[in-house]
């Protein structure tokens, strides 16, 4: 358990396989200039919405796996203020008694990201926003702390943020989703660049989240 904090969490491990199903669909997109053709798009609009989904599904993973860690590690009087505001909410006898505060706190941050069985949803869309707040209640207070302005693609605007970069491209794949069509300025060099962004953006937070961790004795 000491030495959780000094290597990859097991979200970001399981990463490379799925970044790899992006690299495999750009294998079928020519290079060089040239417009692209209506089946190349097809791809690149894929790609750009596997690539949500790995970012996605990484943050909803890696709070779980915060909150486990966290919940079995640490000292009740270092349990951040965030949690325990969350946790006052329950009764005596489940804090204490069952299912217990630590198993609790596990429970609350699976349901954010990923919904439960009784139709909660999880996590809506990974905004910069929700995975503050999902990241917050699984015991990081500002995920974002150490990661770099200059992880944002080129082809975005030169002042967007790290979190305008994550909610421009929440916006990209939900107009591709919603309407089932390719935005016409779409190109390979653009999703090259979020599947980038994308590596190296959750490389730069799971760096950040544990390191803010550490902190707590886990």
């Amino acid at each position: 358990m000491a030495n959780w904090t000094s290597s990859q969490t097991k979200a970001h491990r399981s990463v490379g396989g799925a970044l790899e199903v992006v690299d495999n669909l750009l294998n079928y997109v020519k290079d060089g200039a040239g417009k692209p053709s209506v089946k190349e798009r097809a791809l690149f609009a894929a790609a750009v919405v596997f690539t949500y989904g790995i970012w996605e599904n990484y943050v909803e993973q890696l709070a779980i796996e915060l909150s486990e860690v966290l919940s079995t590690g640490i000292n009740p009087d270092k349990v951040p203020e965030q949690v325990r505001k969350q946790l006052e909410k329950k009764s005596a006898w489940e804090l204490a008694v069952s299912p217990g505060w630590r198993n609790l706190w596990v429970t609350m941050v699976r349901d954010k990201a990923v919904g439960d069985e009784d139709e909660k949803f999880g996590m809506n869309t990974a905004k910069a926003g929700q995975v503050k707040n999902l990241l917050a209640q699984a015991g990081v207070v500002d995920p974002f702390r150490d990661v770099p302005t200059d992880l944002v693609p080129d082809h975005l605007q030169s002042d967007s943020s790290f979190e305008d970069a994550i909610n421009s491209l929440v916006t990209l794949r939900g107009e591709i989703v919603h309407t089932g069509k390719v935005p016409g300025a779409l190109r390979k060099s653009h999703v090259l660049a979020w599947r980038r962004f994308v590596e190296e953006a959750i490389d730069k937070l799971d760096a950040s989240c544990r390191a803010q961790c550490k902190g707590f004795g886990v």
